[in-house]
């Protein structure tokens, strides 16, 4: 078999060179072609190099060339003759992007991509002066086979991102999308892989909106649109706002949150844009909030968005489950962001760590030792919250504390007139280490704030695998060593049972 692989793979080569040497052998292109069905990998492999080599010939030395017609007939009618075994060719290359074979699929790609430069350089028609030499009809039946509506191309387009960085090839890429997203809907796959290939479109900083350069095909100097960086960002942010008016799957809809805030809200013309998407992401409720309460705050604090209602809507986010999610790191990341200005009113600081400590009393070790250090920062941000540890003018329990727990408003909640007793409880934790970090409010929290860094990403099982790894002191439990299991000479319990 192998051998026979080999011999198809030398016959090709040989057919290749052939048509190089004589056009009384371009018949051979045809069979060439047809081998890219073949069912055997490293066949279809090698005639892909073969099609790359001969095409990437043809339109260099101008065979593929069409202009007016020409005096001789026979010339004119042959190189018609090969551009449509070049199209054929094209049609086979981009069904090979969907083969089943990775590496058929990668070199494919190449393949087409190598035709894409070679083809601006070389038009396949320059009787007609064009606004562009970019083949855009080339160019367009690869995107529209990557991005498929029943096949998903993940992969693919993340072999795709490496052209991306051409800024030309972005440009071009940029204007599919939006004519793609104008429709109403979309199958999921098809969101996926605009997803896909959304993510992998990157930019330099906002501060550059000038011109660029770095091209990997031909632009012409009348390309204005190709080379301008404001005109880029345009399209960008036409692709979003069509694409988040998709009904997306719950979990692209988390996918699109997470990069929201700093992949695309700092690149597109207008962030406020996004405000209606990301205030009814926030209404959601559970993990759809914590993820769009991101992007909502970027919009408030660097945007100017009047949302009156954020931390209310955040201070009912915190519930048991904050403990048990798969976003829990995430959501302490994002909720200590959201604390950390020191122009927050009192009582409204108070209200959270009330009730993040009143969670504490049902969350598990793993939980707390975020949790504790937390309220602290709190209240190291927030001197005037001090009050809630030192406490002494009033005693108060569950049944006496004034605090309303039901209250959705934190500002009605009564939390300042209140004191953290929970942390009183949780002294008397299981776990030494959520044990001596609530004895801290007797000896005095720090000046300084806790780092949280580390603590984010902790769970049970880190926990657990941290108290396997202790050295244990050996305890005597006896003063005479065991010699087995109810068979001692000394032991009588076999006398009133039968084992």
């Amino acid at each position: 078999m192998k051998s026979q692989t080999k011999q198809i793979a030398n016959e090709l080569k040989e057919k290749t060179e052939r048509c190089f040497k004589s056009r009384k052998h371009s018949n051979d292109i045809i069979e060439i072609v047809s081998k890219l069905q073949d069912d055997d990998v490293s066949t279809v492999l090698q005639c892909l190099r073969s099609t790359h080599k001969l095409f990437n010939h043809y339109l260099e030395v101008g065979e593929l060339l069409l202009n007016e017609p020409q005096d001789n007939e026979a010339e004119d009618k042959y190189r018609h003759w090969l551009q449509e075994r070049y199209k054929d060719a094209i049609e086979r290359l981009v069904e090979c992007l969907l083969h089943s074979s990775t590496d058929i699929q990668e070199l494919a790609l190449s393949v087409l991509m190598k035709l894409v430069v070679k083809e601006s350089k070389h038009p396949l028609n320059t009787a007609v002066e064009a606004k562009t030499h970019f083949p855009v009809q080339l160019f367009k039946k690869i995107l529209g086979t990557l991005l498929s509506k029943t096949v998903n191309n993940h992969a693919l387009l993340g072999r795709f991102e490496e052209y991306l960085a051409y800024d030309d090839i972005k440009f071009h890429t940029l204007q599919h999308l939006v004519h793609i997203s104008q429709k109403t809907n979309a199958e999921a796959t098809l969101q996926g892989n605009i997803f896909a290939l959304l993510e992998n479109i990157s930019f330099p900083s906002k501060d550059q909106t000038g011109a660029v350069s770095n091209f990997l095909c031909t632009v012409l100097d009348e390309e204005k649109d190709v080379r301008s960086m404001c005109r880029h960002r345009q399209l960008y942010t036409k692709v979003w706002t069509h694409f988040l008016k998709f009904k997306l799957t719950a979990t692209l809809y988390r996918k699109v949150l997470i990069i929201l805030p700093e992949k695309v809200i700092p690149h597109i013309t207008s962030p406020l844009l996004l405000s209606d998407f990301l205030t009814q992401s926030f209404n959601v409720g559970g993990a759809i909030s914590l993820l769009a309460s991101n992007g909502l705050f970027i919009l408030i604090t660097k945007h100017n968005l009047f949302y009156p209602d954020f931390y209310k809507k955040l201070y009912s986010l915190l519930e048991p489950s904050i403990f048990h999610v798969k976003y829990k790191a995430r959501f302490f990341y994002l909720l200590d962001l959201f604390m950390s200005s020191t122009h927050l009113p009192s009582h409204l600081v108070a209200a959270f760590a009330k009730r993040l400590v009143r969670l504490g009393l049902r969350a598990p070790p793993a939980g707390l030792l975020v949790l504790i250090p937390f309220i602290y920062n709190l209240i190291i941000r927030h001197p005037a919250c001090k009050r809630l540890i030192n406490r002494t003018d009033v005693d108060i329990n569950l049944d006496t504390d004034p605090y309303d727990p039901l209250q959705e408003d934190p500002e009605q909640s009564g939390a300042l007139d209140s004191c953290l007793w929970e942390l009183k409880t949780l002294q008397y934790h299981y776990f030494p280490d959520v044990f001596k970090m609530a004895k801290k409010m007797d000896v005095g929290i720090p000046d300084m704030e806790i780092d949280l860094t580390e603590r984010f990403e902790m769970s049970s099982n880190d926990l657990f695998e941290a108290e396997v790894a202790k050295k244990q002191k050996t305890v005597a439990v006896t003063f005479e060593p065991s010699k087995g299991l109810l068979c001692g000479t000394q032991e009588k319990t076999g006398l009133f049972w039968t084992l």
